[in-house]
Order: C-alpha cells, then sequence, then structure tokens
C-alpha cells in the first residue's frame, strides 16, 4: 500500500493516476537523492499493477498472493537487478550471472537481497560489486519477451541504473527500442545524468524530492527509544531528507561521535598534544574511512551552528541541544568558520583520497587552531 513510501504524496499521486489510466508506459525511471523511496516505490507499484484486489482503486492490497510474492522477491512477474561482484568464470556473458558468482559472493548477495525484502529501504552493499553486468541485462532480454500470465505484467527493477557498464547500458538500450508489451522496466538512480541520452529519452521520467523532516522525525522516532526531541531533531537534520542517511546515522554512533567534536576542539584550543593525539587514534584507529568522514562532516555541521549563531540565525542552528556550548564557544573565542570549513571539506577528500588519516587530522588540527583566537 501507498502508506509503505514515507512521504512523496506527489510521485504517489501520478502512479495511482497511472494504474487508474491504464496507460502505463513500457519504462519508468525514479530519480532523485539516494534514500527518497525510489526503489521502495518501484516495488509497490509492481505489486499495484499485478494485485489481484486492489483496494481504493489504485492502491496494492499487500495481502494477495501476487502482493506477497513480489514483497518477497519471490514471484515470477517480479525481477530485481542490481549490481554484482565480478566472477571468476565470467567469460559466458549469456549465462545467468547469480550462477557464476562463487559462494562467498552469492551468499552476501543472498543476505543483502533478504535485508531488502524486510526493509525496502535498504542500501545493498555487496563487496566488489562495482557495476551492473551485461548478463544481468541479457537475462533480463531473456525473460522479458516470454509471455506471461494474461491481465498481469513482468515488472523488472534495475535498482541504481547508473552503476550499468558500458555494454550493459548499450543491451538495455535495445530492449528499450523493442519495448515488450506486457513487461515493465522500472530503473531507479540518484544520478540522472551519468545515464545515456538515449535511454532517458526512452523512459518516462518521474522525480523523486527530499522526504519532509517532519516525516524523517516521526521514523526516527518509530525506529528509536530514549531520544530526547532534542536529539531526533537533529538526526532529522543530518539526514537531509534521506531514509537511506537516517538508517546510518542510528546503526552508528552519532551522539558518541559528536562529543569526540567538543572533545578534540578542547584539546586543539588548550594547547594538550597528548590528548589530541588519543582523540586522533580513536577516531582513525580502525581506518574505517566512512566513521571519518561522518566525524568531520559533524565537526563541519559545528562551526557551521557557530556562524548561525553569530549572525543571529539562530534557528539555523542543527546541534540545537548543544546551543549553550555554541554560545560560549562563540562569546570566548573568534573562528574563521569559512575557512575552517573548507579546511575540513578538503580533508574529507583526502579521506577518499588514501592520504595517511593520522597526518590528514593532525594537519587539519593544526590549521584549525591557527585560525581560532581567543576574545580579549
Amino acid at each position: 500500500m501507498w502508506t509503505n513510501i514515507i512521504g512523496q504524496s506527489r510521485v504517489k499521486d501520478i502512479l495511482g493516476n497511472i494504474f487508474k489510466s491504464e496507460k502505463i508506459s513500457h519504462s519508468y525511471i525514479f530519480y532523485g537523492n539516494e534514500g527518497t523511496g525510489k526503489d521502495a516505490a518501484a516495488i509497490e507499484f509492481a505489486k499495484l499493477l499485478n494485485c489481484d484486489n486492489p483496494v481504493n482503486g489504485n492502491e496494492a492490497c499487500d495481502k494477495c498472493k501476487n502482493c506477497l510474492e513480489i514483497s518477497s522477491f519471490r514471484s515470477p512477474l517480479f525481477r530485481f537487478v542490481t549490481a554484482l561482484p565480478t566472477s571468476k568464470s565470467d567469460s559466458d556473458e549469456d549465462s545467468n550471472p547469480l550462477e557464476k558468482l562463487d559462494k562467498e559472493d552469492f551468499t552476501n548477495y543472498l543476505n543483502e537481497i533478504e535485508y531488502k525484502t524486510l526493509d525496502k529501504y535498504h542500501k545493498i552493499s555487496i563487496p566488489r560489486a562495482n557495476d551492473i553486468r551485461i548478463s544481468s541485462i541479457r537475462q533480463i532480454k531473456k525473460e522479458i519477451y516470454l509471455t506471461g500470465k494474461t491481465g498481469k505484467k513482468k515488472v523488472f527493477v534495475i535498482s541504481k541504473c547508473d552503476m550499468m557498464n558500458p555494454n550493459s547500458a548499450n543491451s538495455l538500450l535495445k530492449i528499450l527500442e523493442e519495448p515488450p508489451k506486457d513487461s515493465i522496466l522500472l530503473l531507479t538512480t540518484s544520478r540522472l545524468n551519468s545515464l545515456l541520452p538515449t535511454i532517458i529519452g526512452r523512459c518516462q521520467k518521474i522525480k523523486f524530492g527530499s522526504i519532509e523532516k517532519s516525516l524523517i522525525r516521526d521514523y526516527i522516532e518509530r525506529r528509536t527509544e530514549n531520544l530526547s526531541k532534542e536529539e531526533a531533531d537533529f538526526f532529522a537534520e543530518l539526514s537531509d531528507g534521506s531514509i537511506i542517511k537516517c538508517n546510518e546515522i542510528l546503526d552508528n554512533n552519532f551522539l558518541g561521535l559528536r562529543e569526540k567534536v567538543t572533545d578534540i576542539l578542547a584539546s586543539i584550543i588548550t594547547n594538550q598534544n597528548l590528548k589530541l593525539g588519543s582523540e586522533i587514534d580513536f577516531i582513525t584507529g580502525k581506518k574505517d574511512k566512512e566513521r571519518m568522514k561522518q566525524f568531520l562532516m559533524l565537526l563541519g555541521i559545528w562551526f557551521r551552528d557557530i556562524t548561525a549563531y553569530s549572525s543571529g540565525s539562530t534557528d539555523l542552528i542543527i546541534n540545537k541541544d548543544k546551543a549553550e556550548r555554541i554560545k560560549k564557544f562563540a562569546g570566548n573565542f573568534h573562528s574563521e568558520n569559512y575557512q575552517i570549513i573548507n579546511k575540513i571539506e578538503e580533508a574529507i577528500k583526502d579521506i577518499d583520497s588514501n592520504i595517511f588519516p593520522e597526518l590528514i587530522f593532525y594537519n587539519l588540527s593544526y590549521s584549525i587552531k591557527s585560525l581560532i583566537e581567543k576574545r580579549n
């Protein structure tokens, strides 16, 4: 049912009206920022197109055999295609790509697909799955022209279709040039401009906007317990309209990581170099790039909040539960916030460039120190 999709009322209306009009295109691109529900809506639309007992004229019932089978990815009417690791025996591109995965890769794939069936907003992450292979598209081609059930639609969802390599994209284009009668392709992407213009031109496009902060906050409150209103607001702000970002925040100790921001700043300001070294070791010790970038993001937000406070725009402060500490910092120190934020953004890029992380953090600390002065 459309209640399974968070927000996106405009998209729901569009898809519901398409279903009621019976003017269904052979292919659609769902595009928008990551975590806005593109895959979830594609799965929901597949259910609606094949539902035996639609509700309210344009909603899947979530109870019939077809709805349940599609939701669990076990329906002959539904295929979900995603990036896969390159197999050791990848010479025969016409065979089923799943059959060529080694045991570990296949287990990882099954686990991620299982998570996706349980949470349609789950971000599939399979090690070394760098592209959607041509064998996956050729498998679609084998199935898409076969005669299906009368009155039903075979639906093929290609998730993160921008991960298609050139051969895969050209193979898909051939399908789009000769669209099948009773099958539909649903492509999802957060990088529309990475697709071939010829593919974009042959699909109907539906844009997904960011999810409203209030709905993200409601989602957070349903998922977690013992969070204060201020902390829930903080997480909702950080989520930036994305359920995927929100889940990453909730699944990591962001509140603890935020405390490290103030710990490191205190060490920098008071010249406690041994303590600073210990704090940097804590952040970089596991060589976890995402964790390091998350810390730097929180550090950047701290200085943005100081800028907001200093300019009188207190409503723009994200760390609202830390407003007193921000006020105290701004009262005691003058900081070149824009320069500091630029240094932090450079450090984030350096993390991705595989530069020695401890060196990045020490250099950043010294740069921040030079851009902060104690007020008289």
